[in-house]
């Protein structure tokens, strides 16, 4: 039965975010195609395997006993839309790469990173190395290069920084310092 079916058959009065969390703990979840990845305050990601790939499927938020589907099974976002990227930073990259995070895929290998201060980095893959197509034999390696993309979420999923192509190092600690000061706001207003 599917997640989605799962979360439907649910009664009472737990909001979708906490039902989720649930049929997260069950031992479906806890099998050879799935694995729990701890990313620090109270925060953990679940991978599936798809196509022999590890993806970040859906997190955790232990502290809140919720749960939010990071990426479906068709390997597209769900809590990322156009809105949430900097398509100007983006004017540098092949058209078949911008066409990549249009589509919302994030079919090559993607992270979230660890959680600080309410924050976590993802490394959005938009397209690999030529070694990704390369097979045991070194056949099919291509001379493609690695292109990243980066951003910003909080423990619910929502993008705090825009998803940007990045020069350096720099304006990456300058994307975390900024997503840091939201959280840190949102907290102050909710005092």
């Amino acid at each position: 039965m599917s997640i989605y079916k799962k979360l439907a058959r649910m009664k009472g009065n737990k909001s979708i975010e906490e039902k989720l969390y649930e049929v997260l703990q069950s031992n479906t979840y806890k099998s050879d195609l799935y694995k729990t990845e701890d990313l620090g305050e109270g925060m953990a990601v679940i991978s599936q395997v798809i196509w022999g790939w590890w993806k970040p499927r859906f997190v955790l938020n232990h502290n809140a006993k919720t749960a939010f589907e990071f990426m479906d099974s068709n390997e597209c976002l769900v809590t990322v839309t156009t809105d949430d990227i900097d398509f100007d930073s983006l004017n540098d990259l092949p058209e078949d790469v911008v066409e990549v995070a249009q589509c919302l895929s994030i079919h090559f290998p993607s992270f979230i990173r660890w959680y600080h201060n309410g924050v976590a980095q993802v490394d959005w893959q938009l397209n690999p190395d030529g070694r990704y197509y390369q097979d045991d034999d070194g056949y099919g390696m291509t001379d493609d290069e690695e292109i990243e993309i980066y951003g910003f979420i909080d423990t619910n999923g929502n993008v705090l920084v825009k998803f940007k192509a990045i020069k350096d190092r720099k304006e990456l600690e300058i994307m975390r310092k900024e997503a840091e000061d939201i959280v840190r706001n949102r907290a102050v207003l909710m005092q």
